[in-house]
């Protein structure tokens, strides 16, 4: 679909101007008619394709978004007038897209958040209720506010993680192709030289000339091969089985398990603390909350904790049965939650978990590195032994003779 400008006539013969969102003139001569107007003459108003596709609408691009928004609302314009100046921003395209989707569906009569709801590609289900919360208390302001927040939050916690994966994941991506460029073209060459020696082979050589003649022979077979098995994982990992029992493995891996718990608790602390301090209802702040979370295991637990408060349980208690969080945890909930500073709380707790993932990716690494040096140190201890030891076994033979 397309937005396009247009100038009608009305029964009383007053020409109106306006922006409508239709699949082309005839759709858009159509709409109008039902509203009573006359179609005059209409254009492009030079948006692209009004589809929303996922992953192209960023986290930056949201921020970005709420913030001319708040801008708008401060300012005291109009968010039909600030949407319209929007559309014409020809500095960041895909602004201008989402501000032409919203304006559409706010001249269709639909509320702002109402509007937002019709693109859950674009505004997550906690945004949208943020906006729904802000436009019945009237703080609309606010909770733009809050959310960029929020969102400024999530980013500088996914580079924390990003930038502690970095350096392992080059390091073992090195590995990975080393190991493959050997077996691939320096071994198949050695095994020539080697079988050419004529001589009794040690077991490490005749190992290594097993693998390399089996990597040449039926190299096609083993990438189709991991290629299959690659796609058959993603898949299994598709049904809900496969992703639970997944994700149960990682949460058994020590080390890692406690990083991903971090991580999902983190998350799923800043966003009920951010919620709650939204004025959103019991069951709307703990079940977003719990959404957020992607380990499929700890979602479970968490949607619990949501079904126990909706039926009047305490929060804490509610959290002491799902063994999910620390007991510290739970008594600084218990005590915000009696005290009515629950969103204090539970955002001190998402604060002690920012702090930890840290500490906790660093001490994960700490033992990833050294086992990186042993698998080095073994693939080149394994091809020294496999070439050199029928190299000194011909010598000293001829040092015999």
């Amino acid at each position: 679909m397309a937005t396009y400008t247009y100038r009608a006539i009305d029964a009383n013969a007053n020409i109106l101007a306006g922006r409508l969102q239709a699949r082309d003139e005839t759709d858009l001569e159509q709409k109008l008619t039902r509203q009573g107007l006359t179609l005059i003459e209409a254009a492009s108003a030079g948006l692209f394709d009004l589809e929303v596709r996922t992953g192209r609408f960023g986290q930056q691009d949201l921020v970005n978004f709420s913030y001319l928004l708040h801008m708008i609302i401060t300012s005291g314009l109009s968010i039909m007038k600030g949407l319209g100046d929007l559309m014409e921003n020809q500095e960041n395209g895909k602004i201008a897209h989402v501000a032409g989707l919203v304006y559409a569906r706010l001249e269709a009569g639909m509320s702002l958040s109402g509007a937002m709801q019709e693109y859950p590609e674009v505004f997550p289900v906690y945004y949208i209720q943020m906006i729904a919360a802000g436009e019945a208390s009237g703080k609309l302001e606010k909770m733009l506010a809050d959310l960029m927040r929020y969102l400024e939050w999530q980013m500088n916690f996914k580079k924390t993680v990003r930038s502690a994966v970095v350096y392992p994941a080059m390091v073992l991506g090195a590995v990975t192709l080393l190991i493959t460029a050997l077996f691939t073209f320096v071994f198949p060459r050695l095994v020539g030289i080697l079988t050419g020696l004529r001589a009794d082979l040690p077991l490490p050589t005749k190992v290594l000339i097993a693998v390399a003649g089996f990597v040449s022979n039926y190299l096609s077979f083993i990438v189709l091969g991991i290629i299959a098995a690659a796609l058959l994982f993603r898949f299994w990992l598709r049904t809900y089985a496969g992703r639970r029992a997944f994700d149960a493995f990682l949460l058994s891996l020590p080390l890692i398990g406690q990083l991903i718990r971090k991580i999902d608790l983190s998350r799923y602390c800043k966003t009920l603390a951010t919620l709650h301090a939204a004025g959103l209802n019991v069951e709307h702040t703990f079940r977003i909350s719990a959404s957020v979370v992607r380990n499929v295991v700890l979602a479970e637990g968490l949607a619990d904790v949501t079904e126990s408060v909706v039926n009047g349980e305490g929060i804490g208690p509610s959290m002491m049965k799902t063994g999910i969080f620390p007991s510290l945890v739970i008594e600084m909930v218990s005590i915000g939650e009696k005290t009515g500073n629950l969103d204090t709380a539970v955002q001190r707790v998402s604060d002690m978990f920012d702090r930890e993932v840290p500490e906790t990716l660093k001490k994960v690494f700490s033992y990833f590195e050294p086992l990186i040096i042993v698998l080095l140190g073994v693939l080149v201890l394994g091809v020294l032994l496999s070439v050199f030891l029928p190299i000194y076994k011909i010598v000293g033979g001829v040092r015999v003779r």
